[in-house]
């Protein structure tokens, strides 16, 4: 079905339980998504201390997983554009990324550790091109309510993985409350592949003809791709560093136990999830530029606050409010469907997210920085790359651009 087609049905016909139990799948497999995106946060200390590891190896494990998505993310989305079958492609992917992170509860080395956490971004990086495409075809009329809600879905599962983690640590070890957070994926994907269509066997995609180099062309010719994939990855060094350095500030300055990081980094995960309907308003009052600027200013703010926490529950009310402002996929997922062409759609979001990816290098500057001056100096970087985001949102089209585009019916 085409995108066009599908727009129509979605106008025709009001919203259902079926419509909203496919969105209620679709956020479910993004909680997972995106919690396996932090998987090994909340319980990063218990794994430095079982393994001896250094700053160094430590945000090299956390930048393993990124960098997969930064490798593999793109060439995944143009596949799926390729050949239609984002739905299979987001099954197999989520199904490998789980499996790895279960086989984690066996690695006695930080190599071992190492290779599982690069093999599970591989597969977790065919989600968000390949789900947000789902979501943004699947309700078309009502694209930033469903976006918005979708990346809801994201922030509700990793903030209730920190909690299960460290409930589960605590009883356990970290290997077992990773695999208590992995498995239940794996339930999942059999419901994705019943509630939504994929493309039959021999069934020539839309976009084959084309060919990749000129999807290629189309996507990066598009100048506001471009600037929401800078804007975006700005904010996503910034963040990624700011949330994965927490736990180490948290228990070497102040002390916390892991019961504290992981109700922290909850707390952040938590308040993003409340915050994502509010950032698609936003995006529907003010459009992108406009919606962009506050968040990017706080999150950059909140950054270089972590340092000054003197308490411990002063960390954990900034980790909270810094939550409220960092996630602004929504008003970055929304413009891109809105301003790219609907053909290239997953590829224009592969490129969003492919370059997001880029954010691996946070925590290996991060830890760089901590050894060779101090952790303060890694939160005050990640506070200025947040910043500078904010410079590239300026660029992007107002509001009227987009109203006009929707009265016209899209690109």
């Amino acid at each position: 079905m085409s995108g066009d087609s599908q727009s129509k049905n979605t106008q025709q016909a009001p919203w259902g339980a079926r419509d909203y139990f496919d969105l209620t799948v679709l956020g479910a497999a993004h909680g997972f998504s995106d919690g396996f995106g932090n998987m090994l946060v909340p319980v990063l200390a218990l794994i430095v201390a079982d393994l001896g590891l250094s700053p160094l190896e430590a945000g090299t494990l956390l930048s393993s997983f990124s960098l997969a998505t930064f490798i593999f993310l793109y060439p995944l989305s143009m596949l799926a554009d390729y050949t239609g079958r984002k739905k299979a492609i987001v099954i197999a992917g989520l199904g490998v990324a789980a499996v790895s992170f279960i086989l984690m509860g066996w690695t006695q080395s930080f190599t071992a550790l190492l290779a599982l956490s690069f093999l599970a971004g591989v597969g977790n990086s065919t989600y968000h091109p390949c789900g947000t495409a789902l979501t943004a075809e699947r309700f078309a009329a009502h694209r930033s309510f469903a976006i918005s809600w979708h990346g809801m879905g994201g922030n509700i599962g990793t903030s209730l993985m920190p909690l299960i983690q460290a409930a589960v640590a605590a009883v356990a070890s970290w290997r077992v409350a990773v695999i208590a957070c992995a498995a239940p994926a794996l339930a999942l994907l059999p419901i994705v592949g019943l509630r939504f269509h994929g493309k039959s066997v021999g069934e020539a995609a839309p976009q084959a003809g084309q060919g990749i180099r000129a999807m290629l062309v189309r996507v990066l010719k598009n100048r506001n791709v471009i600037l929401l994939a800078l804007v975006y990855t700005l904010r996503g060094i910034g963040t990624k560093g700011m949330i994965g350095f927490l736990p180490l500030i948290a228990s070497q300055k102040l002390g916390m136990d892991t019961a504290q990081i992981g109700l922290a980094v909850s707390l952040y995960f938590a308040a993003g999830a409340v915050s994502k309907p509010f950032m698609g308003y936003l995006y529907s009052r003010w459009g992108p530029r406009a919606a962009l600027i506050f968040p990017l200013v706080a999150a950059g703010a909140l950054s270089i606050a972590v340092p000054f926490a003197r308490w411990e529950m002063a960390l954990i009310l900034i980790s909270m409010m810094a939550g409220m402002f960092s996630f602004v996929s929504p008003i970055i997922l929304t413009a891109t469907a809105d301003l790219c062409e609907p053909e290239v759609l997953a590829s224009s979001i592969g490129v969003i997210y492919t370059l997001h990816g880029l954010s691996f290098i946070a925590p290996l500057v991060g830890g760089w920085l901590a050894e060779s001056y101090d952790m303060d100096v890694s939160f005050y970087f990640f506070g200025l790359v947040t910043f500078s985001g904010i410079f590239v949102a300026m660029k992007l089209p107002g509001k009227e651009v987009i109203d006009n585009l929707r009265q016209n019916g899209g690109r």
